[in-house]
């Protein structure tokens, strides 16, 4: 859908009056706790894993960041069209206990155990990945620009596209790493733009995100579902 939306712009004449609007960020993601399913029938496992909590490192190496370019047509200020990119990170706390149902490695099991003592790692350090195609609606408010843009706009955000997870493993002392694909991912967001000098300017944003990727693990697949909250901050430039 991103790539759709992206070459449709592209493909708009050079002629019509439009802004583009490009920007970066980083920020801070907070994941919810959810429920894990594992299904490994090597193992004659199949659970539900109840209580999952997540942390984020947001901040640690690799970094959460993003980025994403906007079509703004001067008929319709209101409104925008634009690709972005985020790199966002998903680690379970597998130090914690969880409760398990199901059948694990043959027997029906349901108990509160040690999460670790399952799985000994969970994560999507190197990115649950999102590349989404979002509409913005906006809205200008203050003093203007040399162009008579508006300085400050405010902007709620709906988007949807691929999740491309890299997704890291450990169960039963088993590892496995690989980049694939997670199916769709969306998000719903809300913020503030602000020109400081000649097109310069610095943005904020809430976001919330959602999505189920089905990642590969040693002898199965594990669904997590990642239901986030982001604060961003970052730059752009009208161009």
């Amino acid at each position: 859908m991103a790539g759709i939306i992206a070459a449709l712009l592209l493909c708009l004449p050079s002629s019509a009056r439009a802004d583009w609007i490009a920007g970066v960020f980083l920020g801070q993601q907070w994941t919810r706790p959810g429920t894990v399913t594992l299904a490994l029938p090597d193992r004659q496992t199949t659970l539900d894993v109840d209580g999952v909590t997540y942390r984020g490192e947001s901040f640690a190496s690799p970094q959460y960041y993003g980025a994403r370019i906007m079509w703004v047509p001067d008929a319709r200020p209101w409104l925008g069209v634009e690709v972005e990119f985020i790199h966002a990170k998903v680690y379970a706390q597998t130090n914690r206990v969880a409760h398990i149902r199901g059948t694990l490695r043959g027997a029906a099991v349901d108990a509160s155990i040690p999460l670790s003592s399952i799985v000994q790692r969970l994560a999507m350090s190197h990115g649950l990945n999102f590349l989404l195609a979002n509409v913005a609606l906006r809205r200008g408010f203050g003093p203007v620009d040399g162009r008579g843009a508006p300085r400050l706009v405010a902007a709620v955000r709906a988007g949807a596209g691929p999740t491309m997870p890299h997704a890291e493993s450990t169960i039963d002392d088993l590892s496995r790493e690989q980049f694939e694909s997670g199916g769709l991912g969306a998000q719903a967001t809300a913020g503030l733009e602000m020109v400081v000098w000649r097109g310069v300017g610095v943005l904020a944003e809430y976001k919330f995100t959602w999505a189920t990727p089905v990642i590969d693990v040693a002898g199965g697949e594990a669904t997590i579902p990642s239901r986030s909250h982001h604060l961003i901050g970052g730059v752009s430039y009208r161009f």
